[in-house]
């Protein structure tokens, strides 16, 4: 039986020639994007799924990012005819799913573009897109103003399908996750339907199902099951541990070597033997699982490894510095400030090329160009990464600062005081911080009152804060 890690066991995978060519669809469409050319770019990656349909992170996520950056630059609905022309019904599913998601690119948050997306991709046997699109089709299900109890309908017996292939394929972790889903909108449409006695039972037949899986799984012949006995599952449980005696840690290390040399394929292996190697903040030990990670990913293309990878050098850099730091050499810490940049830079630069949909790493990506003084560039991904409710006023932020960097004052004041309406807490960090900079800006544009406003609005909350005090004492004329 598969692990709960596995992917899903659904249609054939494509061969590698067709995964190449989709590969050289989508590197042109993420160039189209950076260029801003939107409706090509769409084209280019449909062409590309036509060949590999089940690539979601190197293209149903890419496309649906692409889609969003289209639709906020103002780009055209499909009409009457476009949709005539894309039929989201046919013999043929995958291509009733491609039609349906070109339709969806062309407008991202129509939800009956999306239902089409996610039952054709279902009915193609095509699982790993299908998990991606249900999300994105339950998400836009949830914002109706009106919700449909039709759709949550269809979210429901879409998922147990799913978990019945699933199962009985042996992809036992998918399948738990589709009932999972499929009773969480169970519940939603309940709410939506209340009227319906029935749903409770078939929620509960659901919620039986599940049990059941559950507990085949549990049992099953997987890498948990061959924890079967105490000194394993001590093994396991001392492996979580934050501190541990160096004798037990030196064994589980020698355990976790072998079980990687015997299974090198299994990913929880590889991470297990990554995470006991760094317990210590031994350099000759991260190198280990650095490289450990390294050849992983070479191996398999798995990208999580490669993350895991850089997240440890990203440890080892800071650890360096603070080191340095501590010995009073600035000339050293100078030049150490610089090689972590330039390395991190690149890491996050990396990362948003593999995840462009992820608006957090956009978000890290920005706050780097913003260290390195690259102004110019990091607007636009902040700008970008703006979109992401979790971390809007801090891209608002930072945007003000890089235009305050620049000497574009008044937009720096347009932007930061606009981030200041709009965030809901007053007087926590990042208020704080809003203000000081939308102050610094009116200073720097000569407008004296506004700044002694801000700032005296920053003294009523902390009366320390940064250099408030001596900036208003000048601004007085008492400095």
């Amino acid at each position: 039986m598969r692990g709960i890690d596995d992917k899903p066991a659904t249609a054939p995978e494509p061969s590698e020639a067709d995964r190449a060519t989709a590969r050289q669809w989508f590197d042109r469409a993420k160039s189209l994007v950076a260029a801003h050319n939107y409706d090509y770019a769409i084209q280019c990656y449909i062409n590309g799924l036509e060949r590999w349909p089940q690539a979601v992170e190197e293209g149903h996520k890419p496309l649906l990012y692409a889609a969003m950056m289209r639709a906020a630059a103002g780009g055209k609905k499909p009409g009457t005819m476009e949709s005539f022309k894309y039929p989201m019904t046919g013999k043929d599913p995958r291509k009733a799913m491609l039609n349906a998601e070109y339709l969806m690119a062309k407008d991202p948050k129509n939800p009956a573009y999306l239902e089409g997306l996610f039952k054709n991709a279902v009915r193609a046997g095509l699982d790993e897109t299908a998990m991606w699109a249900g999300s994105v089709f339950w998400d836009a299900c949830q914002a109706e103003k009106k919700p449909s109890a039709q759709r949550f309908r269809l979210l429901v017996d879409l998922y147990v399908e799913i978990a019945e292939r699933q199962a009985a394929a042996g992809g036992v972790g998918v399948a738990i996750e589709a009932l999972e889903r499929a009773i969480r909108a169970m519940s939603r449409l309940r709410q939506v339907d209340s009227n319906n006695l029935d749903l409770a039972r078939e929620q509960t037949e659901i919620a039986t199902k599940l049990t059941i899986l559950k507990g085949k799984y549990e049992t099953a012949a997987s890498f948990r099951e061959s924890v079967h006995d105490s000194e394993a599952q001590r093994d396991l449980h001392d492996s979580d541990r934050l501190v541990q005696a160096d004798d037990r840690l030196d064994d589980l290390i020698a355990k976790a070597r072998a079980e990687v040399a015997a299974n090198p394929d299994v990913p929880a292996k590889v991470m297990r033997l990554a995470d006991l190697l760094c317990k210590r903040e031994d350099e000759s030990l991260e190198n280990e699982a650095i490289e450990t990670l390294l050849v992983a990913y070479r191996k398999t293309d798995n990208y999580s490894f490669k993350m895991r990878a850089d997240d440890i050098r990203m440890r080892q850099l800071n650890r360096k510095a603070r080191r340095i730091l501590a010995t009073g050499d600035k000339e050293a810490a100078r030049r150490q400030y610089r090689e972590q940049l330039k390395f991190e830079l690149g890491v996050f630069r990396e990362r948003v090329e593999k995840y462009p949909t992820d608006l957090r790493l956009r978000f890290e990506y920005g706050k780097r160009l913003f260290k390195a003084h690259d102004y110019d560039q990091a607007i636009p991904v902040f700008q970008e990464a703006r979109n992401d409710p979790k971390c809007r006023a801090q891209c608002s932020f930072y945007i003000g600062r890089c235009f305050y960097e620049h000497g574009y004052y008044d937009q720096a004041i347009d932007v930061l005081t606009e981030a200041i309406k709009s965030h809901e807490i007053q007087g926590d960090a990042v208020s704080k911080d809003l203000h000081y900079w939308l102050g610094r800006s009116y200073e720097a544009a000569g407008r004296k009152d506004d700044a002694l406003k801000v700032y005296g609005q920053l003294l009523q909350w902390d009366y320390n804060f940064k250099d408030v005090r001596s900036r208003m004492d000048n601004l007085r004329g008492k400095g």
